[in-house]
């Protein structure tokens, strides 16, 4: 049987796959690839457009680099896994104490965050079906059902309602070298859900609950109440995503 691209659908007859494609960014620790992302959708995602100036790929690293430094902290790892070189922030020490600054080439204008910000769910649902896809059967993940995903991360269509889960308290259970070389969750934790319209991943401490399929406003707001109750205690509300700082990227609830 011919490989086939989850995201294009086409197989080796029309296009090649030749290039490792990773599931999380190498800049972000990422150790594993999918083999069923053809070189052209690869190239797509880590493409720099001229009208952002950059990539999905990169919108995606912006955010989740600041809070992977965050976990790290000072540590010394045994290797240097991941180097990223923001556009938009910089990491500055004084008196011991390391700060964000923005650099000029960042913006609060509603039209740069709406658009960062869309690169960013594009990256984040990539991300997600590539893992998807790497984790479980791959005759799963091609399936048209998927289309849903496919026409907004890879085709840039539609505009799918992502929300993050913030934190009530700043206390995370991570595994040893989780924030060196990060993994995506799903389905792992009692409080993620997972069911045939919605899927909730989390990475680096971070929570985001994305729906699979078409749904109605009534059914997106059942499930967002259903999984407030579940993560109660743990998560104190949901936020629909519409600008990157509704993400608490920089991980201000380990402050409190």
């Amino acid at each position: 049987m011919k490989k086939k691209c989850i995201w294009c659908l086409e197989d080796e007859s029309h296009v090649t796959f030749e290039k490792k494609a990773h599931t999380i960014p190498k800049s972000l620790g990422g150790q594993n690839y999918n083999k069923y992302v053809c070189d052209n959708c690869n190239k797509y995602f880590g493409e720099t457009t001229k009208s952002n100036g950059y990539s999905i790929e990169e919108a995606l690293k912006e955010t989740f680099c600041l809070s992977r430094q965050r976990f790290l902290g000072d540590k010394k790892t045994k290797r240097q896994i991941g180097v990223f070189k923001s556009k938009f922030f910089e990491i500055k020490e004084r008196n011991g104490k390391k700060r964000i600054v923005l650099k000029r080439t960042f913006s609060f204008k509603p039209s740069f965050q709406f658009e960062l910000c869309r690169s960013f769910k594009r990256g984040l649902v990539k991300m997600y079906f590539e893992e998807f896809d790497r984790q479980t059967k791959h005759s799963e993940s091609i399936d048209e059902k998927y289309n849903y995903l496919r026409r907004f991360a890879r085709f840039n269509e539609l505009d799918i309602p992502i929300v993050y889960f913030e934190r009530q308290i700043g206390i995370f259970i991570m595994k040893e070298k989780e924030a060196e070389t990060p993994f995506l969750m799903f389905g792992r934790m009692n409080y993620l859900i997972d069911n045939d319209k919605f899927i909730e991943i989390e990475f680096l401490g971070h929570v985001f609950g994305i729906p699979k399929t078409y749904c109605s406003k009534e059914e997106f707001l059942n499930y967002i109440n259903k999984s407030l109750e579940i993560k109660k205690g743990i998560f104190k509300q949901a936020i629909l995503i519409e600008k990157l700082t509704d993400i608490d990227f920089t991980l201000n609830i380990l402050n409190t």
